[in-house]
């Protein structure tokens, strides 16, 4: 009698859930169920044939893959390019990624680098003037054929000096500025309007050696595109908007400072709009955000993209970036957001960023949100009250088609009632979690983490690190296999055999349940924006498992038996609710967590153990994905799983063979960047390459052994703490970087057709010609207060951005910020100019000891940037006076492999002693 009911419980589980099991591949009762002494009318063991087990994984696993498949069409997909200005029924002017991508055709391939204070610097502000002063003409053509209802335009060319503090990875940062430009343009209803502003903007300069078509070309064209179509647009109704095209954002957000301390309409701005680009593929992102008049805002966006997790991410400081958003922030005490295409950053600051490697529907996807986004807040935001600054908003998008947006508060509302409604599911029985199995969770997110750490160790140790790098889903296929290996080997340790494997999956399921309800607890008393991924989890095992007893309590009506005389499995249905909306989600996260990660580790130089955190990444997202996984497992008993362990482990071998032997870490658009400085020092009369990597790949016997053999020098290799202050040009980016350096002297003697300076012992240095120089003048010494005043000369003639550095104790300067410390301290102050640019005065006060006085000098070493020596036009490099045409840089240039993207420059370095 009890064999039948047992077999009766069975068969009425399999009509109720018929993907659990299948009568046909299902072995004799006898041989697939065993009662044990002492647990009468207890289901044991189920054991399934291996095909009936088989069917069962595919299953699961191709349900996983649907929602993973369904993310990323939602997380990829652009808009289809318009190629039209004006629609061709309405007429009406559109958002056109033909008129961008011309935008960005002329600043990157036409122009090329525009670097702020040179030529191309120039000539990039004399284009965008003529391309606004055509917007203007169409527009009052318009107004002429009586469109009244137009906005009026105004527009301001402003150049201004300045100063500010920038803190940097750690470092302060002086910055001062001379003759930057800003190209400022006015959108407004006339004066009602112009009292309150929302501020667009985006930077029309670039980095050394990129041309910019992303960053941030695409940045400028939409704006550019922006203004074209609003100017033939009614007027705003509530706010006028602000078009600012800023000439130095590169020089570490200089020309943003200009516009918000010194501009005419800086008190006008209520909140602003940030436009940048770091990437080159895939859909802008809002990656910074603190104001919810702002978010919401952002919610009328066509194609939204963005969660409050990217602004966690951003805030933790692990993305080496920053953006103009930070200046009108905390300069101008403005809210706002900011965005930035992101995928694909491989070509970031490359000489790669051009407009054939900008993804199709890139502009269009950014230049239609950005549209919306203004003139929603033109039209409907009332920005007579300055925006709150805040972080307590809740945001994510869903699947690009909609934005969720709520407060903290409200969130803590839901959880609270996600966390009560676990309670109650414990409660009824739904949930039936054990100590082991409730553990055995962090453990195994743990384990998933270990292993790939050991692999990635394993790489390292054989001189193979970052061989995922040259595609975003390698670290996948690299270390995927072991994080779930090491994840089902927890779950083999803990599965008990004396329970049945549905009591297994059911106390696994409901530890999942348990610790992302716990997790989610932890993460909201925090204060953690991003933790409403959490709550998707939780209460969606909650529903999954209530779902999964009132499934169990039909089974039992059915049959007329007794509650433990059903099999406690958890049914197919229940992992689909269970992981529906979680996986789904998570893939998206997964996928912008990748595409930000991988791509960077490529530039957080060679002391920073990427392979480790990347290896961390795949154990974290594949545990992440479908955490119900680890229930599974326990479906089909122990030895299944032992095989289950056993096969990932073994793929794992050819996987790790291969990846070995067959991967290389980079290729042509997937480069490895170097960062190379040919310095002279006209103190010590020192020609030399510096040749620095920015992350953990090998480059000696690609790249540098050649360039030892070419230059007939070894080099000597430099730790970032060694050689930073001969990288004082890119401070504070030196800190991070080491330099194989070769002395370039003995090179230059033997090619020069000069002979007098072939056989001389003259240093080389000696033949620049107009080097830049720093005098000081209104020398004075208060011996009563020991302070000593001086003002610095400085002239650069063909030199840009100079840097000099100094120990003192400063009691007091002519930059416009304080004095960051009141004891001695290193101070590092840089200077950008715009074009034609030559000179800077700067006044000091600081305080000397002993007897010295007047006569205790200040040891100043300053370092600058050849106008010339970056360019990718190297036949423009200038060469030592008198030495013929040798060309260092050009070797250096031509010698570099195909996978290399080289950020290049000439710099002159000189001691003062003043």
């Amino acid at each position: 009698m009890a064999t039948l009911k047992k077999r009766h419980a069975n068969a009425m589980d399999s009509k109720a859930d018929p993907a659990t099991t299948n009568n046909k591949h299902i072995l004799d009762d006898d041989r697939r169920t065993a009662a044990r002494p002492g647990t009468a009318g207890v289901i044991a063991e189920r054991i399934l044939s291996p095909k009936t087990a088989l069917f069962s994984w595919t299953v699961f696993i191709g349900f996983i893959a649907f929602f993973i498949f369904v993310a990323y069409g939602g997380h990829y997909t652009l808009p289809t390019p318009v190629m039209e200005e004006h629609h061709p029924v309405t007429g009406k002017p559109q958002i056109s990624e033909a008129y961008m991508r011309r935008i960005t055709g002329h600043l990157s391939e036409t122009i090329g680098l525009r670097v702020s204070g040179t030529a191309q610097d120039a000539e990039t502000e004399r284009f965008l003037i003529n391309e606004i002063a055509v917007i203007e003409e169409k527009a009052r053509i318009a107004r002429a054929r009586g469109a009244t209802d137009l906005p009026k335009i105004d527009t301001w060319v402003q150049v201004d000096d300045g100063s500010h503090q920038f803190d940097f990875m750690h470092e302060v940062v002086m910055k001062m500025y001379s003759n930057l430009t800003n190209i400022v343009v006015r959108l407004s209803c006339g004066p009602e309007c112009d009292e309150n502003a929302l501020l667009l903007n985006a930077h029309y300069d670039t980095t050394l050696g990129s041309p910019g078509a992303v960053d941030d070309g695409v940045g400028v064209a939409v704006m550019m595109d922006v203004l074209r179509v609003m100017s033939l647009s009614p007027s705003p109704k509530k706010n006028s908007v602000i078009f600012l095209f800023n000439g130095a954002e590169e020089s570490f957000q200089d020309a943003s400072h200009s516009f918000i301390v010194n501009h005419e309409l800086k008190g006008s701005v209520r909140a602003v709009v940030n436009v940048e680009g770091t990437g080159t593929h895939g859909p802008e992102i809002l990656f910074q955000a603190n104001a919810r008049v702002m978010i919401d805002a952002y919610s009328k966006a066509p194609y939204p993209h963005g969660t409050v997790l990217a602004n966690d991410l951003f805030e933790t400081g692990i993305i080496l970036g920053d953006s103009d958003f930070r200046i009108f922030r905390d300069h101008g005490n403005i809210t706002g957001i900011d965005m930035a295409i992101y995928k694909n950053s491989y070509l970031y600051h490359t000489q790669l960023d051009i407009n054939e490697n900008m993804q199709v529907g890139v502009p269009q996807h950014t230049g239609e949100n950005v549209f919306a986004i203004v003139n929603y807040v033109a039209d409907e935001v009332d920005l007579r009250q300055i925006p709150e600054m805040t972080n307590d908003v809740v945001y994510f998008d869903v699947a690009g088609l909609f934005f969720v947006t709520y407060s903290a508060a409200t969130a803590i509302k839901m959880h609270i009632v996600f966390g009560i409604a676990a309670l109650a599911a414990f409660l009824v029985g739904a949930s039936r979690p054990s100590i082991k199995s409730f553990l055995s969770i962090p453990v195994s997110l743990f384990a998933a983490v270990v292993g790939p750490f050991v692999l990635a160790t394993l790489f390292v140790s054989l001189g193979k690190p970052m061989q995922w790098f040259s595609h975003e889903w390698y670290p996948f296929f690299i270390f995927g296999p072991t994080a779930i290996a090491g994840m089902l080997a927890v779950q083999y340790a803990v599965h008990d055999p004396k329970a049945s494997t549905g009591a297994n999956e059911l106390s696994v399921f409901s530890g999942v349940q348990v610790f992302f309800t716990a997790l989610l607890g932890l993460a909201t008393n925090a204060g953690l924006g991003g933790s409403y991924i959490l709550a998707m989890f939780s209460i969606s095992l909650t529903v999954a498992l209530i779902f999964n007893r009132a499934r169990v309590g039909t089974q039992k009506q059915i049959s007329g038996q007794s509650e433990q005389m059903v099999v406690h499995a958890v049914g197919f249905s229940t992992y689909l609710i269970a992981s529906a909306i979680p996986t789904t989600y998570f893939a998206t996260v997964a996928y912008t967590l990748i595409d930000v990660l991988v791509p960077l580790t490529g530039r957080m130089g060679p002391s920073t153990p990427v392979d480790h955190l990347v290896a961390g990444l795949v154990g974290l997202v594949a545990f992440l994905v479908c955490p119900s996984f680890l229930a599974f497992a326990h479906r089909f008993g122990r030895p299944i799983l032992l095989k289950a362990i056993t096969i990932l482990l073994l793929v794992q071998i050819p996987i790790t063979l291969f990846s070995l032997v067959a991967l290389t870490p980079y290729n042509h658009m997937h480069p490895k960047r170097m960062f190379i400085q040919h310095l002279r020092n006209t103190t010590s009369g020192e020609t030399a390459v510096y040749l620095a990597h920015a992350d953990q790949g090998a480059i000696y016997d690609s790249y540098i052994a050649p360039l030892e053999q070419l230059l007939g020098v070894k080099a000597v290799y430099k730790t970032s703490k060694e050689d930073k202050d001969d990288w004082n040009s890119v401070f504070p980016i030196s800190e991070f970087i080491d330099s194989y350096v070769i002395d370039t002297t003995p090179f230059i003697r033997s090619q020069t057709t000069n002979k007098t300076i072939a056989e001389s012992t003259a240093p080389l240095t000696d033949l620049i010609k107009n080097p830049p120089r720093l005098t000081a003048e209104n020398i004075s010494y208060d011996p009563t207060t020991g302070l000593r005043k001086v003002t610095l000369l400085c002239t650069f003639p063909d030199h840009i951005w100079t840097v000099i550095t100094f120990d003192a104790l400063l009691k007091g300067w002519s930059l416009s910020s304080k004095v960051p410390s009141p004891d001695q301290f290193h101070y590092v102050i840089r200077n950008a100019g715009g074009y034609g640019t030559d000179g800077w005065r700067l006044d000091l006060e600081y305080a000397v000891a002993g007897e010295m006085g007047a006569n205790d000098k200040l040891r100043i070493e300053m370092i600058s940037m050849e106008t010339e020596g970056f360019d990718w036009r190297v036949e423009e490099e200038r060469e030592l006076e008198g030495t013929g045409e040798i060309g260092i840089m050009r070797k250096i240039i031509n010698a570099q492999p195909d996978f290399m993207a080289l950020t290049y420059m000439s710099t002159v370095a000189t001691v003062f002693n003043l």
